[in-house]
Protein backbone atom coordinates (compact mmCIF):
# COMPACT_ATOMS: atom_id res chain seq x y z
CA UNK A 1 0.00 0.00 0.00
CA UNK A 2 1.12 3.45 -0.63
CA UNK A 3 0.69 6.85 1.48
CA UNK A 4 -2.57 7.81 -0.24
CA UNK A 5 -3.85 9.07 -3.58
CA UNK A 6 -2.05 12.56 -5.09
CA UNK A 7 -3.38 15.16 -5.36
CA UNK A 8 -0.39 16.52 -7.08
CA UNK A 9 2.98 16.04 -7.46
CA UNK A 10 3.67 17.81 -4.46
CA UNK A 11 0.99 16.94 -2.01
CA UNK A 12 0.01 13.11 -0.74
CA UNK A 13 -3.19 12.54 0.76
CA UNK A 14 -3.20 10.91 3.94
CA UNK A 15 -6.66 10.30 4.69
CA UNK A 16 -7.25 6.54 4.31
CA UNK A 17 -6.88 5.43 7.33
CA UNK A 18 -7.39 8.04 9.79
CA UNK A 19 -10.63 8.88 7.88
CA UNK A 20 -9.26 12.99 8.38
CA UNK A 21 -8.53 15.46 5.71
CA UNK A 22 -4.66 15.51 5.77
CA UNK A 23 -2.18 16.17 3.36
CA UNK A 24 1.53 15.45 3.25
CA UNK A 25 3.82 18.47 1.73
CA UNK A 26 6.39 16.37 0.33
CA UNK A 27 8.54 19.23 -0.77
CA UNK A 28 7.98 21.54 1.86
CA UNK A 29 7.80 18.31 4.26
CA UNK A 30 5.01 19.46 6.18
CA UNK A 31 1.62 18.32 7.13
CA UNK A 32 -1.85 20.23 5.41
CA UNK A 33 -4.87 20.26 7.63
CA UNK A 34 -7.47 20.71 4.94
CA UNK A 35 -10.81 20.66 7.24
CA UNK A 36 -12.10 22.46 10.19
CA UNK A 37 -9.73 21.11 12.63
CA UNK A 38 -9.73 22.05 16.21
CA UNK A 39 -6.42 24.06 17.80
CA UNK A 40 -3.53 21.35 17.88
CA UNK A 41 -0.41 21.42 19.84
CA UNK A 42 2.34 21.43 16.92
CA UNK A 43 6.52 21.12 18.66
CA UNK A 44 9.85 20.30 16.67
CA UNK A 45 12.14 17.80 17.96
CA UNK A 46 15.26 19.65 17.18
CA UNK A 47 18.58 17.72 16.74
CA UNK A 48 20.17 19.55 19.87
CA UNK A 49 17.48 18.26 22.16
CA UNK A 50 17.97 14.83 20.41
CA UNK A 51 21.67 14.64 21.48
CA UNK A 52 21.02 12.96 25.02
CA UNK A 53 19.49 9.98 22.97
CA UNK A 54 22.03 9.38 20.38
CA UNK A 55 25.06 6.95 20.17
CA UNK A 56 27.66 9.73 19.42
CA UNK A 57 27.34 12.84 21.53
CA UNK A 58 29.28 15.13 19.35
CA UNK A 59 27.29 14.33 16.81
CA UNK A 60 26.25 17.73 14.83
CA UNK A 61 25.23 16.57 11.44
CA UNK A 62 21.39 15.75 10.33
CA UNK A 63 18.38 17.05 10.15
CA UNK A 64 17.08 19.80 12.40
CA UNK A 65 14.55 19.54 13.33
CA UNK A 66 14.42 15.94 13.29
CA UNK A 67 11.23 15.54 13.61
CA UNK A 68 7.37 17.34 14.28
CA UNK A 69 4.61 16.54 16.49
CA UNK A 70 1.38 17.59 16.69
CA UNK A 71 -0.85 16.89 19.65
CA UNK A 72 -4.40 16.57 20.16
CA UNK A 73 -5.38 16.26 16.52
CA UNK A 74 -9.45 16.52 15.30
CA UNK A 75 -12.00 18.20 13.62
CA UNK A 76 -14.24 20.20 15.59
CA UNK A 77 -17.49 18.45 14.84
CA UNK A 78 -15.89 15.24 16.72
CA UNK A 79 -15.21 17.64 19.59
CA UNK A 80 -17.66 15.84 21.90
CA UNK A 81 -16.78 12.06 20.48
CA UNK A 82 -13.07 12.87 21.32
CA UNK A 83 -13.75 13.97 24.74
CA UNK A 84 -16.36 10.90 25.56
CA UNK A 85 -13.26 8.36 24.47
CA UNK A 86 -10.89 9.89 26.67
CA UNK A 87 -8.14 9.35 23.71
CA UNK A 88 -6.15 11.84 22.29
CA UNK A 89 -4.22 11.50 18.57
CA UNK A 90 -1.25 12.26 17.70
CA UNK A 91 0.79 12.85 14.72
CA UNK A 92 4.54 12.56 13.97
CA UNK A 93 6.48 13.58 10.74
CA UNK A 94 10.21 12.30 10.41
CA UNK A 95 12.08 13.19 7.52
CA UNK A 96 14.90 10.56 6.14
CA UNK A 97 18.64 11.44 7.33
CA UNK A 98 21.39 10.23 9.23
CA UNK A 99 22.46 11.90 12.37
CA UNK A 100 26.07 11.27 11.92
CA UNK A 101 26.60 7.46 10.99
CA UNK A 102 22.77 7.02 13.18
CA UNK A 103 19.52 6.84 11.40
CA UNK A 104 16.76 9.43 12.65
CA UNK A 105 14.61 8.18 15.36
CA UNK A 106 12.41 9.25 18.17
CA UNK A 107 14.21 9.74 21.14
CA UNK A 108 12.42 6.84 23.31
CA UNK A 109 10.01 6.75 25.73
CA UNK A 110 8.40 4.66 28.65
CA UNK A 111 4.54 4.34 28.72
CA UNK A 112 4.42 3.05 32.22
CA UNK A 113 0.34 3.23 32.87
CA UNK A 114 -1.27 2.93 29.53
CA UNK A 115 -0.96 1.17 26.11
CA UNK A 116 -1.10 2.61 22.98
CA UNK A 117 -1.74 2.38 19.01
CA UNK A 118 0.51 3.17 16.14
CA UNK A 119 -0.70 4.18 12.55
CA UNK A 120 1.40 4.48 9.83
CA UNK A 121 0.10 7.24 7.23
CA UNK A 122 2.79 7.18 5.41
CA UNK A 123 6.42 5.31 4.97
CA UNK A 124 7.64 2.85 6.26
CA UNK A 125 9.14 2.45 10.54
CA UNK A 126 11.08 0.43 12.53
CA UNK A 127 9.34 0.76 15.66
CA UNK A 128 11.90 -1.00 18.74
CA UNK A 129 9.83 -2.03 21.90
CA UNK A 130 11.52 -2.80 24.93
CA UNK A 131 10.50 -4.44 28.78
CA UNK A 132 12.68 -3.82 31.81
CA UNK A 133 11.04 -4.97 35.16
CA UNK A 134 12.99 -3.92 38.05
CA UNK A 135 16.84 -1.90 36.64
CA UNK A 136 16.12 -0.02 33.29
CA UNK A 137 19.95 -0.98 32.37
CA UNK A 138 18.72 -4.79 32.50
CA UNK A 139 16.04 -5.35 29.72
CA UNK A 140 13.94 -8.73 29.53
CA UNK A 141 12.22 -8.39 26.07
CA UNK A 142 13.56 -6.32 22.63
CA UNK A 143 10.81 -6.26 19.75
CA UNK A 144 11.70 -5.20 16.42
CA UNK A 145 8.52 -4.43 14.39
CA UNK A 146 9.04 -2.96 10.98
CA UNK A 147 5.32 -1.26 9.56
CA UNK A 148 4.52 0.03 6.40
CA UNK A 149 1.82 2.43 5.16
CA UNK A 150 -1.47 1.07 6.10
CA UNK A 151 -0.60 -0.98 8.71
CA UNK A 152 -0.58 -0.65 12.90
CA UNK A 153 1.56 -1.44 15.49
CA UNK A 154 -0.02 -1.82 19.42
CA UNK A 155 2.28 -1.13 22.23
CA UNK A 156 1.74 -2.43 25.59
CA UNK A 157 1.41 -0.84 29.26
CA UNK A 158 4.78 -0.71 30.63
CA UNK A 159 6.84 -1.25 27.17
CA UNK A 160 9.29 1.24 26.07
CA UNK A 161 9.57 2.41 22.36
CA UNK A 162 11.16 3.98 19.66
CA UNK A 163 10.81 4.58 15.91
CA UNK A 164 13.37 4.61 13.38
CA UNK A 165 13.35 5.84 9.66
CA UNK A 166 16.07 3.75 8.07
CA UNK A 167 14.80 4.60 4.22
CA UNK A 168 15.15 7.40 1.84
CA UNK A 169 11.55 8.55 2.35
CA UNK A 170 9.58 10.81 5.03
CA UNK A 171 7.39 8.75 7.63
CA UNK A 172 3.83 9.96 8.96
CA UNK A 173 2.60 8.11 11.79
CA UNK A 174 -0.41 8.52 14.31
CA UNK A 175 -0.69 7.52 17.62
CA UNK A 176 -3.42 6.84 19.83
CA UNK A 177 -3.78 6.51 23.65
CA UNK A 178 -5.06 7.48 27.12
CA UNK A 179 -5.63 11.09 27.13
CA UNK A 180 -3.91 11.25 30.45
CA UNK A 181 -0.90 9.65 29.21
CA UNK A 182 2.70 10.68 30.11
CA UNK A 183 5.99 10.44 28.68
CA UNK A 184 8.50 9.10 30.59
CA UNK A 185 11.95 9.87 28.60
CA UNK A 186 14.47 9.61 31.43
CA UNK A 187 15.76 5.95 31.61
CA UNK A 188 16.60 6.21 27.42
CA UNK A 189 17.76 9.74 28.03
CA UNK A 190 20.06 8.02 31.09
CA UNK A 191 21.56 5.13 28.97
CA UNK A 192 21.82 7.38 25.79
CA UNK A 193 19.07 5.87 23.74
CA UNK A 194 16.92 2.29 23.14
CA UNK A 195 18.90 -0.69 23.43
CA UNK A 196 19.78 -0.94 19.75
CA UNK A 197 21.16 1.84 17.61
CA UNK A 198 20.41 1.56 13.59
CA UNK A 199 23.85 2.46 12.08
CA UNK A 200 24.38 3.13 8.37
CA UNK A 201 27.74 0.81 7.35
CA UNK A 202 28.69 0.54 4.23
CA UNK A 203 25.38 1.36 2.57
CA UNK A 204 23.69 -1.45 4.51
CA UNK A 205 21.36 -1.03 7.84
CA UNK A 206 23.78 -1.94 11.31
CA UNK A 207 21.86 -3.07 13.77
CA UNK A 208 24.02 -3.18 17.13
CA UNK A 209 23.27 -3.29 21.04
CA UNK A 210 23.64 0.23 22.85
CA UNK A 211 26.70 -0.78 25.59
CA UNK A 212 25.38 1.67 28.51
CA UNK A 213 23.01 -0.97 29.15
CA UNK A 214 24.07 -3.43 31.52
CA UNK A 215 21.93 -6.63 29.93
CA UNK A 216 19.84 -6.93 26.12
CA UNK A 217 18.62 -9.75 25.16
CA UNK A 218 18.34 -10.52 21.17
CA UNK A 219 16.21 -9.11 19.11
CA UNK A 220 12.73 -10.79 18.59
CA UNK A 221 10.93 -9.81 14.81
CA UNK A 222 7.13 -9.30 15.38
CA UNK A 223 4.34 -8.61 12.15
CA UNK A 224 2.66 -5.54 12.07
CA UNK A 225 -1.38 -5.76 11.92
CA UNK A 226 -3.20 -4.40 8.65
CA UNK A 227 -5.36 -1.73 10.10
CA UNK A 228 -9.01 -0.93 9.17
CA UNK A 229 -9.97 2.35 7.66
CA UNK A 230 -11.68 4.46 10.06
CA UNK A 231 -11.96 2.19 12.97
CA UNK A 232 -10.21 4.42 15.24
CA UNK A 233 -12.94 6.23 15.64
CA UNK A 234 -15.14 4.16 17.22
CA UNK A 235 -12.48 3.71 20.01
CA UNK A 236 -12.21 4.53 23.55
CA UNK A 237 -10.37 3.68 26.48
CA UNK A 238 -11.81 0.58 27.26
CA UNK A 239 -10.59 -0.79 23.45
CA UNK A 240 -7.73 -0.15 24.38
CA UNK A 241 -7.39 -1.94 27.22
CA UNK A 242 -9.31 -4.66 26.11
CA UNK A 243 -6.42 -5.00 23.47
CA UNK A 244 -3.96 -5.11 26.49
CA UNK A 245 -5.91 -7.39 28.12
CA UNK A 246 -5.90 -10.10 25.26
CA UNK A 247 -1.88 -9.34 24.54
CA UNK A 248 -1.64 -10.94 28.20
Amino acid sequence: MVCGNEKNMEMMNLQEILGLPILLDKQKLDLIFDGDFAPMKKFERELNELNPFLRDSDSQSGPDPVYYVWRGVYLKNDKEKMKNSGLRLDLTLMPPGKIGNEFVKTAGHYHLQYPEMYFILCGRAHILTQLYKKNPKIIEIVHLTEASAGEQVFIPRGFGHNTINVFDKPLVFATLADEKLEDDYESYKNNRGASYYFLTKNGQVDIVKNPNYDSIPELKKTPAEKASAGAWRNWNTRTLQERMDESH
